[in-house]
């Protein structure tokens, strides 16, 4: 199939470093570092150092993956060429389904951080109805809209952060990092698995692919803004090691947003109410790629209008959001995202790599006999 977008749909390759930084830094930024420790203790962060290498290469595997023919860039097309037509099909559903459920898990997640710390009191519903309108109001204008709100959040984002290192110093104690590599190599092994969620998101790279003008020259971009991602998880996580004793740390839902509470500054009497104000259009970004992601991935492989796709994602996202409450259940559907989404990019993204270099060879190996008769 070939390559039908206009130039005018397309975004120049360094832009990449905005959408995949709000597809993969969610609200989980604030909870990690809880769950991170559970194995490793205070060395989780080597586990954040090697879940960065191996996102690095899987990074490499998509690239490799979308340019290995000429009118096949995304997975889409890439699953009907590699498994005919009727399997392609289910597999690209499967996908489109994935995508969805990142986009609810991010959009719970954000809801319940609103209850907890801004509206404790007052119905969900106002809140869910306004982010599922702007979201829809984002994702209706198309990839060009969906970038747009990326910058402003990743600007934003990254300028909120600077502040809020600058005023933790004061209080953090590096002692609490000793002792050094006082952890096994399986319990860092098993502290990268549960890393790996913080990740999740670089994959919608699959499906984006192709609105990128000359898209190889993006993967120097691609590499860079991970290297960044990697830095900013290890930085938060160390301030919060030096900052709660491991036994405090073990009984905070929200460390970053607990670390945050502390500080005192004129004119903002709760900070932690600024940052999580702050952190509404990074959701919305982030939710809003992962739902045009959606629209696209259905158009592309079952030629249904993306106006329909967003529709029935927001509404299937909103009811659910409506059965699924408290802290508990939220968790452990979280904790199912993240599961899936391990055996996607460990799993199916090595698999379809190996896949696409099996037919190369085999095409390779079939012309070289028509050039010999």
């Amino acid at each position: 199939m070939k390559n039908e977008i206009g130039e005018n749909h397309m975004i120049s390759p360094y832009l990449i470093i905005f959408l995949l930084y709000v597809s993969m830094v969610g609200v989980g930024v604030l909870t990690y570092q809880r769950r991170l420790m559970e194995h490793a203790g205070y060395n989780a962060w080597i586990s954040v150092i090697l879940s960065g290498i191996s996102i690095h290469i899987l990074l490499w595997m998509i690239y490799k993956i979308l340019s290995s023919t000429n009118d096949c860039h995304d997975i889409v097309t890439i699953n009907n060429r590699l498994f005919g037509n009727i399997m392609g099909n289910f597999i690209n559903f499967a996908v489109v389904l994935y995508f969805v459920f990142g986009a609810f898990v991010k959009f719970k997640i954000y809801i319940e951080m609103v209850q907890v710390w801004i509206f404790p009191s007052m119905s969900f519903l106002p809140v869910s109805i306004v982010i599922v309108l702007l979201i829809y109001y984002t994702v209706s204008g198309g990839f060009r809209s969906v970038t747009g709100i990326a910058v402003w959040a990743t600007v934003i984002s990254f300028t909120s952060v600077i502040p809020q290192v600058l005023l933790s110093f004061p209080f953090l104690r590096p002692l609490n990092l000793l002792p050094l590599l006082n952890h096994s190599v399986t319990e860092i092994l098993l502290s990268s698995k549960s890393m790996a969620f913080e990740y999740l998101g670089f994959e919608t790279l699959l499906i984006f692919y192709p609105f990128i003008k000359t898209p190889e020259k993006s993967q120097k971009w691609a590499h860079i803004i991970m290297i960044l991602v990697t830095l900013l998880y290890l930085i938060i996580l160390i301030m919060a090691f030096m900052f709660f004793a491991e036994d405090q740390l073990r009984h905070s839902i929200w460390p970053t947003l607990n670390m945050i509470g502390i500080f005192e500054v004129p004119l903002l009497q709760r900070l932690e109410y600024f940052a999580v104000s702050i952190w509404f259009i990074k959701v919305l970004a982030g939710t809003s790629v992962y739902l045009w992601v959606v629209c696209r991935g259905m158009k592309t492989a079952f030629r249904i209008r993306p106006r329909i796709s967003l529709m029935v994602s927001l509404i299937s996202i909103t009811a659910l959001n409506y059965f699924i409450m408290d802290h508990r259940t939220i968790e452990r559907v979280s904790d199912i995202y993240s599961t899936v989404g391990l055996y996607f990019i460990y799993g199916y993204i090595p698999f379809i790599f190996i896949c696409v270099l099996i037919r190369k060879r085999w095409i390779k190996r079939l012309q070289s006999r028509k050039t010999v008769f």
